[in-house]
């Protein structure tokens, strides 16, 4: 393509792959995007949703030791068990904030290796814990250290799409999860079975293989890890350019690259990523208990400790596969409520099917898939909607680490509501659920009639917005800015 993609307004130098602050007339390019977009692509997603895959199979194999009998060989009683689950998401909270910081100002390059060759090691080390003590620990630094990796991937989709690109990549992303609850019940099937080799427990093996497949995996990622558009060197000058300015003109005036602490601030006190956070917390209760206990929920159903890892893959299948198909039909229409609110609707049917007492096995077993299929594309395209509707990169990086705080906090929650003594029915845990999908509703129609009311102000009188602000201030509005229009 020999045509530039812009017209300066005035000639400038880039150094060290910088742009300066000029205003470029953007010029688009469909087949060139498309082109463009193919190798960005490429690059980045595979990796970034191995490295979630691997976090995600390292968070919940937890569920699979309890099946290996971990409970037994450690000598944990009552609900020890269950804060060994929880306290990993205490460490995830306390530093998923934190992480975002670091990673804004340093780059992704060397701080997301860096943390996952950290939970890697870990893990590998919690093969060898001794008692309840030992396996707290263990559990509370892993959660620190995975902390950075979700919520710094969300914040570096959206340094490089589009907004209508973001949730079915973030879904990607997001696949990695599904399968990795899949993956981890085929994977624990053949690694359990070599209990008593050298030793070791069953459990202790999963902990010991699977860590060391991450710290193998963080070496290599440290040398194939892009950072932003920007700065990278695999895209051409001409493709970088178009890169980021596509990017400039999807924000408009909104769109703010710089690191400003007055973002910070702004993320911190906007009421709408309040209400969100509320939305994902809630909604990641349901979701972190279904993910961290099905194979205690099919083992409930009656069958044998194998068959109940066997049987926990097919609904982290449907998860996945649910997830892939509502982020393409959300991102081609460009909304999300109206996807999150049915996505809740089939949620609510399969957990009904599980706590209905005439319902026999294959019923309940079909429940679990339509819980899976229902729950995961809820969580993810809250995140994106969140993301969506949040301008300037520091604003968006710290408000998407309070939205996964929150929804952290609910995965601590989710950590209880499945106790021993309601097996192996669950039914108060089945219950909870639902209950909490019920409320995902109200908070999902309530966001959808705030934003809707936002952007007709903004239509109807956009002056109203800047009045009383100077050009430096009006400048770094970002989503405030009259000329950003809400995603619904």
């Amino acid at each position: 393509m020999e045509n530039s993609n812009f017209q300066n307004d005035e000639e400038s130098n880039n150094k060290d792959g910088e742009f300066n602050n000029i205003e470029e007339l953007f010029i688009e390019d469909k087949e060139f995007e498309k082109k463009l977009l193919r190798k960005i692509d490429l690059r980045i997603m595979p990796l970034l949703t191995l490295l979630y895959l691997l976090s995600f199979l390292d968070r919940v194999n937890i569920g699979n030791a309890k099946l290996a009998h971990i409970e037994e060989d450690l000598g944990l009683v009552g609900s020890q068990f269950n804060w060994c689950l929880s306290i990993f998401f205490i460490g995830y909270i306390l530093f998923e904030v934190p992480s975002n910081l670091v990673l804004i100002r340093t780059s992704p390059s060397k701080w997301i290796p860096f943390i996952m060759l950290m939970w890697g090691i870990i893990m590998t080390l919690m093969a060898f814990v001794k008692n309840f003590s030992e396996l707290m620990s263990a559990r509370f630094f892993l959660g620190a250290f995975e902390s950075g990796l979700f919520p710094g991937a969300v914040y570096y989709i959206t340094t490089w799409y589009k907004r209508s690109e973001t949730n079915s990549r973030i879904a990607i992303l997001f696949m990695g999860n599904s399968f990795a609850g899949s993956f981890s019940g085929l994977l624990a099937y053949g690694i359990v079975r070599l209990d008593g080799k050298l030793r070791l427990k069953g459990w202790q093996w999963l902990f010991l293989i699977e860590g060391l497949i991450t710290v193998v995996v963080s070496i290599f990622s440290y040398f194939l890890f892009s950072d932003y558009p920007e700065r990278t060197k695999w895209l051409s000058d001409e493709e970088r350019k178009y890169a980021v300015g596509r990017l400039k003109n999807d924000a408009g005036k909104a769109h703010t690259t710089h690191f400003d602490k007055k973002q910070i601030y702004a993320a911190l006190t906007d009421w709408k990523v309040h209400l969100a956070m509320l939305h994902i917390g809630i909604s990641s209760i349901a979701f972190y208990s279904f993910s961290l206990f099905i194979p205690a929920i099919v083992n409930g159903m009656g069958f044998d400790f194998v068959k109940s890892q066997l049987l926990s893959v097919p609904p982290f299948f449907c998860a996945g596969i649910a997830t892939l198909i509502v982020a393409i039909l959300s991102d081609r229409k460009r909304i999300r409520s109206p996807f999150i609110i049915p996505c809740s609707l089939v949620a609510i049917i399969g957990y009904v099917l599980l706590i209905t007492p005439s319902i026999g096995i294959p019923g309940k077993y079909v429940g679990a898939c339509i819980v899976g299929a229902g729950l995961s594309p809820i969580v993810i395209t809250s995140i994106t909607w969140l993301t969506n509707n949040i301008a300037g990169h520091a604003k968006r990086g710290i408000a998407s680490g309070m939205v996964l705080v929150s929804g952290n906090i609910g995965g601590a929650v989710s950590s209880q509501i499945y106790r021993q003594k309601d097996f192996p029915e669950y039914f108060f845990g089945h219950s909870m659920s639902l209950g909490f999908l019920i409320a995902t509703i109200c908070i999902t129609i309530i966001q959808y009639f705030v934003f809707k009311t936002l952007n007709k102000k903004k239509k109807e009188n956009p002056q109203s917005f800047l009045e009383g602000k100077t050009e430096e201030e009006i400048k770094n509005m970002g989503d405030l800015h009259p000329d950003f229009i809400y995603s619904l």
